[in-house]
């Protein structure tokens, strides 16, 4: 009988049930089916196509598929021609090879997930958004693998790219280096951007209204557990990031991001 379990992934099972009834049909010998038990599985199989494997057909073209299933659950209701069905299963058959090469040849694309990373098209530079998207994804599979210290270094590379990449996209760049929190030299002068620590870019973007008041706060926490990657400064705290630890940074992070750019 026609499997009528969760909406399925693919249409191959399907192959198998059509030819499963065609070898039920095939040795009906008289001209009309009478069997009710022939006709509930000619019933099961049209309704197989609807309930669970149309699904996986989502964006093609299935007029013709659903046609003749729709004459099999009609014929299914009466006595029909016992050569009409085979005929009608014998096409399916053809449509369902052909529906099938189709789907494997350009399978769905990825479903978004809620740590996707955004397209960053404020950012003007096509370059620095494949950073962005090279480190943002690299946060997700080191959280994904719960490894909560690479997942924070990660984060805190990740939102110094991203302080740059919202510095880059100003058009007079004059407010940012004459900031108070800005960097300087013995001689006061503000510092290239090559020389900022992440806490520069930190405060400077506090004072740019960038960022709020809280942000810059949980952006410093961020920063002080980012320099767990020195094994003294762990060794010194006496403290361990754990894998919530971990999460909960990305979590603020992601909307410290979205007020950013």
């Amino acid at each position: 009988m026609a499997s009528q379990a969760k909406p399925a992934t693919h249409v191959g099972p399907l192959l198998g049930d059509v030819d499963k009834l065609r070898a039920v049909v095939g040795k009906v010998r008289g001209v009309q089916i009478q069997s009710a038990e022939t006709k509930a599985h000619i019933r099961a199989v049209a309704q197989g196509w609807f309930n669970t494997y149309k699904r996986a057909a989502a964006g093609k073209d299935v007029a013709a598929l659903d046609a003749v299933f729709g004459s099999l659950l009609t014929a299914a209701e009466s006595a029909p021609s016992a050569k009409r069905i085979r005929k009608q299963l014998k096409s399916l058959r053809k449509q369902i090879v052909l529906l099938q090469t189709e789907l494997i040849a350009s399978p769905p694309p990825p479903v978004a997930t809620p740590d996707a990373a955004p397209s960053f098209a404020s950012v003007p530079d096509p370059i620095m958004r494949s950073i962005l998207v090279r480190r943002w994804d690299e946060c997700v599979a080191c959280l994904a693998a719960n490894a909560p210290m690479a997942a924070t270094v990660m984060m805190g590379g990740l939102l110094e790219s991203l302080f740059l990449a919202r510095i880059h996209r100003e058009a007079n760049q004059a407010p940012i280096f004459t900031a108070k929190a800005a960097p300087k030299d013995k001689h006061g002068q503000a510092l290239p951007l090559n020389r900022w620590m992440l806490g520069s870019f930190i405060t400077v973007a506090h004072e740019l209204g960038w960022i709020t008041e809280s942000g810059k706060d949980v952006s410093g926490v961020l920063q002080d557990y980012r320099n767990y990657i020195h094994p003294q400064k762990e060794l010194s705290r006496q403290a361990a990031l754990m894998p919530d630890d971990a999460r909960m940074f990305w979590a603020v992070f992601k909307a410290i991001a979205q007020r950013l750019l």
